[in-house]
């Protein structure tokens, strides 16, 4: 029996047999089924979109991991079934190794196709089609298969199953899914996450600054026994000994004592960000309190309170590094670091960029009372640019799209920020390689004004060679505060974080 002869065979046994599966991921995964048997399709897929935040949830695969399914939020204009939802047309890439924008989510699929489930006003999903052969869809199966999709959208509304999936796919949100992203680093992260979550053991997270090390440590807390006790964050760097102690510990005022974080957490979880700036004699401490699970507080009765806390700690540099110089205590070290985990930077998983965005974009939308998009333009610019300061850097150059530029449709020049565009890395290779543009005199011949010039160069490669404000200090031969005087009030340091 030919395809075309078998289509309205299918639907009619796809509407009966959906009658007798109990939930809606059977259905889902029985539509898929029978459609990928009907065309001889290998794997495939099936996406529902979100019209709000304008992204596809896949809801049913075949011949792709369970996290990467869970996983895999594909907004407009991303890849070849973003590009199906957004222009509602029919999407056909024979060869996917040749399609540079082709999202690769399983192995072995080497031919795609991508049609839009779509109504006369909208599109609610997408349906996938894919093969491990090259050029696997003819064009007589191509018009098949759109004439199948079309009926399957009827089906699929009338029974209801695009609006409960949707449904469920909101109730079944999971913390380790805050973590947004399908690169293979970041799944075999969120993958490590969910092995170690459940348990008790401390974690220290190793990433850059603004990567997103907090969203771990609050993933862990979430998926683990401790979700319904209390989340605390304390952040070591910046803080004088005085006052990080009396954050963590406590201080007594008169004859009352204020508790600190680690016995205002008890019952659940602390994140320590910067755990390295911790001074030696609270690292003293710190091993201690951990080790004998006393209490801070003077007045607790030992036999009665007894600390239970789970930490978490951030860094954004190896502390193995700093136990061999003696900085930091390696007795510590090991009952912080039962599990390390490293968050990547956004330039090492540069296909998440879009994803990401489009997330912010939806979040700033609907906070500002806009209705923004993005140009192919704009999203192949955002891909590009170099991100030193990772996810934190992206919300904030998106926020600043929304909220100030008066175009609707967002293009590269849109998120120019007092002129510039982020090419920091590209700015700096020019300037500290040549050196000849921006130490050439302009109409202002004040040397105060080179001087800041030039000392704005160094103090950025400094930051590049090293992590901290105290290395960097120390490579440019100034103290920590002198350092940091500069940064707040060189103009050519406008807006550069450490």
């Amino acid at each position: 029996m030919s395809v075309k002869q078998d289509i309205s065979g299918t639907l009619r046994k796809i509407q009966k047999e959906i009658q007798q599966l109990p939930n809606i991921t059977d259905r889902l995964n029985f539509i898929l089924d029978m459609t990928l048997t009907l065309f001889g399709a290998s794997t495939g897929s099936i996406s529902i979109m979100d019209q709000e935040e304008k992204v596809l949830t896949i809801v049913a695969a075949k011949g792709m991991d369970w996290e990467k399914k869970i996983a895999a939020k594909l907004p407009f204009n991303l890849g070849v079934t973003g590009r199906a939802a957004s222009t509602r047309e029919i999407i056909y890439v024979p060869d996917v190794t040749l399609d540079k924008d082709y999202v690769k989510l399983i192995e072995t699929v080497r031919s795609e196709l991508a049609i839009p489930l779509v109504t006369r006003d909208s599109t609610i999903g997408v349906l996938n089609l894919e093969s491990d052969k090259v050029n696997f869809f003819s064009s007589d199966i191509i018009n098949q298969a759109t004439l199948f999709a079309s009926q399957l959208t009827i089906v699929i509304l009338e029974e209801r199953i695009a609006k409960e999936a949707f449904e469920k796919s909101k109730r079944e949100e999971d913390p380790v899914e805050e973590i947004l992203g399908y690169d293979p680093s970041i799944l075999f992260l969120k993958h490590r996450i969910r092995q170690v979550g459940p348990s008790d053991t401390s974690v220290m997270i190793i990433g850059e600054e603004g990567s997103g090390k907090k969203l771990i440590a609050k993933a862990l807390h979430y998926i683990s026994q401790r979700k319904n006790g209390p989340f605390l964050t304390v952040d070591c760097s910046g803080l004088s000994y005085e006052l990080l102690e009396a954050e963590l510990f406590g201080v007594q005022g008169g004859k009352i004592f204020n508790p600190g974080k680690l016995e205002q957490a008890n019952g659940g979880s602390l994140y320590i960000e910067s755990i390295g700036d911790l001074p030696s004699n609270l690292q003293t401490r710190f091993f201690q309190t951990l080790r004998d699970k006393t209490m801070p507080n003077p007045s607790a009765k030992k036999k009665d309170e007894v600390l239970n806390i789970r930490i978490f700690t951030g860094s954004k540099r190896d502390l193995l590094e700093d136990i061999q110089k003696e900085t930091f205590s390696m007795d510590l070290y090991y009952r912080l670091a039962e599990v390390p985990l490293r968050m990547p930077p956004l330039r090492e998983r540069r296909g998440d960029v879009p994803l990401l965005a489009h997330h912010f974009l939806y979040q700033y939308n609907k906070q500002y009372g806009r209705n923004k998009t993005f140009s192919t333009d704009a999203l192949k610019a955002l891909t590009g640019m170099p991100w030193s300061g990772n996810v934190r850097q992206l919300q904030s150059v998106i926020q600043y799209a929304v909220l100030v530029p008066p175009e609707n449709v967002l293009e590269p020049h849109s998120f120019l920020q007092d002129g510039k565009r982020e090419t920091e890395s590209n700015a700096k290779v020019q300037s500290f390689g040549v050196g000849t543009e921006i130490l050439s005199p302009s109409e202002n011949l004040s040397l105060n004004i080179a001087i800041e010039r030039l000392e704005a160069i160094w103090i950025k490669e400094a930051f590049q060679r090293v992590s901290t404000q105290e290395e960097a200090a120390k490579l440019l031969g100034i103290s920590r505060g002198s350092l940091q005087y500069k940064i707040k009030n060189n103009q050519f340091l406008d807006g550069f974080n450490t």
